[in-house]
């Protein structure tokens, strides 16, 4: 799998021209995604396409910039769309809506001889190898790396291949689309409003320390998997936090004392460590991974259960029972100390509508370290579902079909609160956690970062739930697909 870097097909520059007399032009880009999971993605990248100039399909924004909407995907597929635009994400790999219109595509692509038809455009961290088989061997525009530079390289590629252009597509028409698409009650109103956010900052160690080994490079690696606290291996050389003692005192006497490279983190993070050959972007990488093991490290000393996720990374939540009356107690920014409920029952709904035990649900935070602008930890929530309490189900499909049906009653409030709620549980009194290195602490702020926002929304007016008492979360009847409700858990 890589990604477009150049294209030398000529159906763009031709498709006009070549037409035979009353065919359709194909001038559409068809914007295919999973909805709503990726519709705030979708939307954007709508929006941003028809600024450009672009005719854009999109379920969620019509068709941006032309004259006719196609009411059926096939024809528009089939005889429209000079490129089909794939939001590769774990959810339209996997969901039936977006399958079948890839399969429109790819019986479009052979039907015409359509070259390079079908880009995938990779949006999240999920592996590559979750792709659709189908477009698993294609050429990939990466937004995975950040939104603006995968925008920037589609255009690109679209100016090289010859992309039909409308002249009635411009900024002035997507603002004419949002404000008659946008509800009363959810327009913008000019404040300056203080919002929470995700991000945790984090202090990083001081020091970081180069240990150079004086045996047969190979045997490094076994010799590391020894070591308790956070490292990398480096070539013939062992990356970690621990000074020289704490190294010696759990591998032995191995060391080349005198070629010890002490590194001062900041400046290893942002340009790298020459002398031993390491580039400032696989620095920030190191130490990255460097604070996601000591993260993961200190969520297992505390034991917390794990779930491994698709992205990678690994959601940690509380077992039944962990905390008393499974509730974890905050207290909100300006507000009054209070709880919300971290792990609950679940229920289904058999025939006849009777509600009948169905296990646990758990609420979960993922880490992601990232480092710049500043060194901070992201936390990403999850919904988790066990029989016995701990042990995640382990089957992808029931846990997704589990959370589209039980958090349907969850609003930004709730999700927030129980965000604030899992980390009041972690830190000290001061809300800090401090997590052993071997060398120096790290110290995550467990108060999350706020930002000022020149306008407000308006929330949807729903009271959410009740936890007044005991939460039991029930999960409807689902149709074919395997979903219901409109409620979801990342």
């Amino acid at each position: 799998m890589t990604e477009i870097l150049s294209s030398d097909t000529a159906v763009g520059r031709t498709a006009a021209k070549d037409a035979p007399a009353g065919a359709v032009t194909r001038r559409v880009l068809f914007l295919s995604h999973a909805t709503p999971e990726d519709n705030t993605f979708a939307k954007w990248l709508a929006s941003q396409l028809a600024i450009a100039g672009y005719e854009v399909w999109c379920d969620v924004t019509a068709l941006l910039g032309g004259e006719r909407f196609w009411d059926n995907i096939e024809e528009a597929i089939d005889q429209a769309t000079f490129r089909f635009l794939f939001v590769s994400t774990l959810e339209a790999n996997r969901k039936p809506g977006t399958l079948r219109e890839l399969k429109l595509a790819e019986e479009a692509r052979v039907k015409h001889g359509l070259n390079d038809f079908i880009v995938p455009l990779k949006v999240d961290a999920f592996p590559f190898g979750s792709m659709h088989e189908s477009v698993r061997d294609l050429n990939v525009m990466r937004f995975d790396f950040g939104w603006a530079e995968g925008l920037r390289r589609l255009l690109a590629l679209l100016e090289r291949e010859g992309a039909p252009k409308s002249p009635v597509t411009n900024a002035n028409a997507v603002m004419d689309w949002y404000t008659r698409s946008i509800e009363c009650d959810r327009k913008p109103v000019r404040a300056n409003d203080s919002y929470l956010s995700n991000w945790f900052k984090l202090r990083l160690p001081k020091r970081l320390y180069a240990h150079r080994y004086c045996g047969p490079a190979e045997t490094l690696v076994k010799v590391a998997a020894a070591f308790p606290h956070p490292y990398r291996v480096v070539g013939q050389r062992l990356l970690t936090f621990a000074p020289e003692h704490e190294v010696v005192m759990a591998l032995g006497e191995r060391w080349a004392g005198d070629e010890l490279a002490v590194l001062d983190t900041r400046s290893f993070v942002s340009d790298g460590a020459p002398a031993l050959d390491i580039a400032s972007f696989d620095a920030a990488n190191m130490v990255s991974d460097l604070v996601r093991q000591a993260w993961e490290a200190e969520m297992t000393r505390q034991e917390l259960c794990a779930f491994p996720l698709a992205s990678g990374l690994v959601a940690r939540f509380f077992a039944a029972g962990h905390l008393e009356k499974n509730k974890a107690y905050f207290t909100p920014y300006r507000g009054r100390r209070t709880w919300r409920q971290l792990v609950g029952n679940k229920t289904r709904r058999i025939a006849g509508g009777d509600k009948v035990p169905d296990g646990y649900w758990h609420f979960g935070l993922s880490a992601s370290p990232q480092l710049a602008p500043f060194p901070r930890i992201v936390l990403r929530y999850h919904v988790i579902f066990s029989d016995d309490g701990r042990t995640p189900w382990d089957k992808a499909e029931r846990m997704h079909k589990a959370r589209r049906g039980v958090c349907k009653q969850w609003w930004n409030a709730a999700w927030r609160d129980r965000l604030l709620a899992f980390c009041a549980q972690l830190g000290d009194t001061e809300g800090k956690l401090t997590i052993e290195t071997g060398g120096d602490s790290l110290v995550v702020s467990l108060k999350p970062e706020r930002f000022i926002s020149p306008v407000r929304y308006f929330e949807d007016g729903q009271a959410g739930l009740d936890e007044s008492g005991e939460i039991e979360l029930v999960e409807d009847d689902a149709g074919e697909d395997g979903e219901s409700g409109n409620g979801s858990a990342s």
